[in-house]
């Protein structure tokens, strides 16, 4: 079997191990608080895919997930810690605000305001990745204190010079019509973002992953830099590149967030999706389509988490938990899965 089926095969048990490790240590707690894990987990999928609205928003939600975790995949792969991706969501939803309440109804709006969006990511990336490639500056440290820095400025810019004056709340005014993203089936909130986002950014980053030279240069990179730099690749240049294409697509995904959804850019624009897109990229490691499996996988647990808290009466936070089982055991997935190799349990 060539060692790339290997790889990839080797990639889906690490998943599927992690997936099912997570999943196991919550039935725990929901043992622990006399709920029946079983029963817990079915309205989790009911309410993710029970009925056609449920279906679409699970959708809605993995839209920014998705976006937020190709981007993270590509500096992952680099192996590039990008921890903030939720500050260049922010930074990317005010940027493409500030161009679309500036603009107007125009028929240019929303693609410079998409544009504009990209800009602002690309903006709030490039400062780590300059730290990173010209100072040699640890970008986990950097990028991690930069979403908090991008976060209450746009407070700061959504409670004083770009404060809406026809709402009591610290946002912004309305985006016109022309840059809001066309709702594709009334009512619900199926939205053109779903497919620029399946069908035109994962292709795309696919593309560019694996058929392109500049996808090899990330994983030579990622694999081994010095090895990479005396095979002329230049490795600062594949640096600063994974971490500005992280942050663009960090900042389109808040551009369409606002466009589609929110409709004005406000200080809660995101729950987390920066920091739910490294969970997503690490589970699917790292390559577009397994991300793409997981976005959904951890969208439809979102969303189904409601109406398993409503009809059992548990906390929502059980989320917020089984993405931290996920991470650790993302993480310890290769020495599980050598162990497990190593008593026959599992042969590839």
């Amino acid at each position: 079997m060539p060692s790339l089926q290997k790889s990839t095969i080797r990639s889906i048990y690490k998943s599927l191990i992690s997936v099912a490790l997570a999943l196991g240590v919550t039935s725990i707690l929901f043992l622990a608080t006399g709920a029946n894990p079983i029963l817990a987990y079915y309205y989790i999928f009911y309410g993710a895919f029970g009925n056609l609205n449920a279906i679409v928003e699970t959708l809605v939600r993995m839209t920014p997930i998705l976006i937020v975790s190709l981007g993270l995949a590509i500096a992952f792969k680099c192996k590039v810690w990008n921890i903030g991706a939720e500050g260049q969501l922010y930074m990317g939803a005010m940027f493409g605000t500030i161009a679309a309440v500036s603009l107007g109804n125009t028929p240019f709006t929303l693609i410079i305001s998409i544009f504009a969006g990209l800009f602002g990511g690309i903006v709030w990336a490039f400062i780590p990745a300059i730290m990173k490639t010209k100072l040699g500056i640890n970008e986990v440290i950097t990028t991690f204190l930069m979403n908090y820095v991008a976060v209450y400025f746009v407070q700061w810019l959504l409670s004083y010079p770009f404060r809406s004056t026809d709402s009591l709340f610290p946002e912004s005014s309305k985006l016109p019509d022309a840059a809001i993203l066309p709702t594709l089936l009334q009512p619900t909130r199926l939205h053109l973002g779903i497919l620029i986002a399946v069908f035109i950014v994962l292709p795309l980053v696919y593309l560019l992953m694996t058929k392109t030279t500049f996808g090899y240069k990330l994983k030579a990179v990622g694999e081994n830099p010095e090895a990479s730099k005396y095979g002329g690749i230049n490795v600062s240049r594949t640096i600063l590149l994974a971490l500005v294409l992280s942050g663009a697509l960090a900042g389109l995904a808040g551009f369409m967030e606002v466009s589609a959804i929110q409709f004005r850019m406000r200080n809660s624009l995101s729950p987390g999706y920066g920091y739910t897109g490294i969970v997503v990229a690490l589970l699917g490691v790292n390559n577009p389509i397994g991300v793409a499996v997981s976005s959904l996988f951890i969208a439809a647990i979102f969303n189904g988490s409601s109406t398993m808290s409503r009809a059992m009466n548990q906390p929502q936070g059980i989320v917020d938990f089984m993405q931290g089982i996920l991470i650790i055991f993302v993480l310890a997935s290769e020495y599980i899965m050598r162990f497990l190799e190593k008593k026959g349990v599992v042969k590839i």
